[in-house]
């Protein structure tokens, strides 16, 4: 049944790419007044010569023709990348003056057939390998090293990450690429992590592993670890202060985030006598030297060296679509302040920091795009006047997500959300280590998202997650399908983490298949759970009350996170008392009770309804109407016949996710079942 269920992703994902390429199609003739006002600019791929009028050799020499032309008519301007790759070094601005109109914006366009790459990437030279270092490597590794020339302007820099956490700037990441993909550090052990042990009880910033490689690490000079330090939900990258020989003592240069515990994980990078497998590098900042066990057939490389690509200021009315944008070593495109932004079938890939960002942008987002391979959270949406809740219009719809968070593991979102209205539809989220989304401010919708398999390898982390926030209310989580979340082995993971005191969210007609915890309250009231469908998944929601046990003391403390973020609010505000009157009133009745919680009408298949723990008290909710199919019901509908699920669905009223829809369509006609509800 399982092999079926993942199955239906890749149907899900087929059918996804299809609509994606039906909707690029070329935009409709224009009448002759239009074509007539209409000018044109061309930029010729790298090393192909700008002949012709209107030819541009460089995207910033076109953008700066298009701005002499904004001052002088009101022509519309469009911008076409020619097929073939653009190399950038720096970033691209685009500011108000060369904003649009909203009956013609400005358009930045690639070839029809996405094959306009725009990359901030540059080949790398060959070099000799100096003995020394030879001498260095892995015996293994002597005949396979191949030694390149770094750019002048990368050569020296001191580190190639830097710890990342939620909000952080994004990470200078230096990268090496060949036609596959990015290459790695040489790094211990070389794929996951390995077990340590503390250096001592007293040593806050020393650790032993467990069984070490026997390398000689502490003749390496620029050596990092990377760890699960304390939490299984939060990773850490940290410069080595010292390393003892071979296996000794490993001391960071600083303490871990709440420090150390026994039983943790980590991994040694950049470490030049652990580059002993093909896709490694390791580079002597000193030397301005790269060596490289190259991928077979791939010596060919180029390094990042292009922060961002795109950087567009207080721009309005602009139209970005059909382009590659790649390897960048922070964000590939930030959009900040202005209004009506909005990128379509573009691909977004390689990014060491995020894909893009919106910030105090009215109005905008990302349409019909793909977002892979991403090195922090894929997308940052944040807008929006949340003391008059006014809704910022940023979205990001229909558009696949895969493989973000390579590089920053954790609190590394697919999108994170913060203001007001933001919207998050029809997207596919899957094969990641991070999870789907993260909720901050209000009134947020996360609606027909199909999320699956991710967060494996972390532990208490959850696919859509909110919290420590009483006044972050209003977001519907409405009609999405999620499903195959679990996690390793002794870990735990949940579907919608509504975690530490998370209030006034709508969780309502979602499909759950194959997920470990669905839907999990942490201590919050007022939340709505409703017409939910779960399969295979148990408990299928779960109840605390934190609030009265450990978290007692945060909930009382007016200095902590949660009371911070309430009084920073106007909770008394005739709007916010209008739209959210139990916020108000909420210190001065049960602040540290889980109450006043809807649980209605919710139908579990082979899966255990309801689990209260920490003093949750179904008394203080509206538990009603909420079922267990029936034997005959389970039987037809956990099969793996997505006919019999479909119409299983739609006789409680859930939205029947796409790719099950699609499944439905290929399997042929059926007839409808006729389950009743308990």
């Amino acid at each position: 049944m399982r092999a079926k269920w993942s199955a239906g992703i890749d149907v899900m994902r087929v059918s996804l790419l299809v609509g994606l390429a039906s909707l690029a199609w070329p935009a409709e003739a224009a009448s002759t007044d239009d074509a007539a006002r209409t000018r044109i600019l061309k930029v010729v791929p790298d090393g192909a010569p700008a002949t012709g009028e209107g030819r541009f050799s460089t995207l910033a020499a076109a953008l700066a023709k298009a701005a002499e032309w904004r001052r002088r008519d009101g022509s519309t301007i469009v911008v076409e990348l020619e097929s073939g790759l653009h190399r950038l070094d720096q970033p691209v601005r685009i500011g108000p003056e060369l904003s649009g109109t909203a009956d013609r914006p400005l358009v930045i366009r690639g070839a029809a057939d996405g094959s306009s790459r725009l990359t901030g990437s540059r080949a790398l030279r060959s070099a000799s390998l100096p003995q020394d270092l030879l001498a260095r490597l892995p015996p293994a590794a002597r005949d396979k090293v191949r030694a390149y020339r770094l750019p002048d302007r990368i050569a020296g820099e001191p580190q190639f990450r830097e710890p990342k956490m939620l909000n952080d700037p994004a990470p200078l990441v230096t990268e090496v690429f060949d036609g596959i993909g990015a290459l790695q550090p040489a790094r211990w052990p070389n794929q996951g992590y390995a077990d340590v042990m503390l250096g001592g009880r007293s040593d806050r910033t020393g650790f032993v592993f467990k069984a070490p490689s026997g390398c000689a690490w502490d003749q390496e000079p620029e050596l990092w670890a990377e760890g699960f330090w304390q939490w299984d939900w939060l990773l850490e990258t940290i410069p080595v202060e010292r390393a003892g020989p071979r296996g000794g003592r490993i001391g960071l240069a600083q303490i871990p985030y709440e420090g150390e515990r026994p039983g943790g994980r980590a991994a040694l990078l950049h470490a030049l006598c652990e580059l002993d497998a093909p896709g490694e590098w390791w580079r002597d900042r000193k030397r301005g030297l790269l060596l490289v066990w190259p991928r077979e057939g791939k010596v060919d490389l180029e390094i990042g060296l292009a922060e961002t690509l795109l950087r567009i200021e207080n721009a309005r009315h602009l139209r970005v679509e059909n382009l590659q944008f790649e390897r960048a070593r922070r964000d590939l495109v930030t959009v900040t302040g202005g209004s009506d932004i909005t990128i379509s079938r573009s691909t977004f890939a390689w990014g060491a920091g995020r894909a893009a960002v919106f910030e105090n942008v009215a109005g905008g987002g990302i349409t019909e795009s793909v977002i892979r391979d991403i090195g922090a959270t894929a997308v940052r949406l944040s807008g929006g006047d949340r003391v008059r809740l006014l809704p910022s219009g940023l979205f990001l719809r229909n558009t696949q997500l895969t493989r973000f968070a390579r590089l920053s593991q954790t609190q590394n979102p697919a999108v994170q959300a913060e203001g007001v209205g933001v919207q998050v539809t029809g997207n596919l989220f899957h094969d990641a280590i991070g999870y789907a989304i993260h909720f901050r401010g209000n009134d947020h919708l996360f609606a027909r998202n199909e999320v699956a398999r991710l967060m494996n390898g972390l532990s208490d982390s959850g696919a859509i997650y909110a919290g420590r926030d009483w006044t972050a209310r209003g977001t519907s989580i409405r009609d999405n399908y999620v499903h195959d979340i679990e996690p390793a082995p002794g870990f735990e993971v949940k579907g919608v983490y509504l975690d530490d005191m998370a209030s006034g969210f709508t969780v309502e007609r979602n499909l759950f298949v194959n997920v470990q915890k669905p839907i999990f309250i942490g201590g919050g009231s007022d939340n709505i759970v409703s017409n939910n469908v779960f399969v295979n998944s148990s408990p299928a929601i779960s109840l605390d009350s934190r609030g009265q046990t450990w978290m007692e003391v945060a909930v009382n403390d007016p200095q902590s996170e949660i009371r911070t973020a309430y009084a920073a609010m106007p909770v008394t505000s005739p709007r916010w008392r209008e739209r959210f009157p139990r916020l108000a009133p909420l210190l001065t009745n049960e602040p540290t009770v889980a109450r006043d919680n809807q649980i209605v009408g919710n139908v579990s298949l082979n899966s255990r309804p309801l689990f209260t723990e920490q003093e949750a008290d179904p008394r203080r909710q509206t538990i009603m109407l909420n079922s267990e199919a029936t034997q005959p019901d389970l039987t037809r509908a956990v099969t793996g016949d997505p006919r019999t699920l479909a119409a299983f669905l739609k006789a409680r009223r859930v939205s029947v996710p796409l790719s099950i829809e699609a499944m439905a369509r290929a399997s042929g006609p059926t007839q409808p079942s006729q389950p009743t509800r308990d």
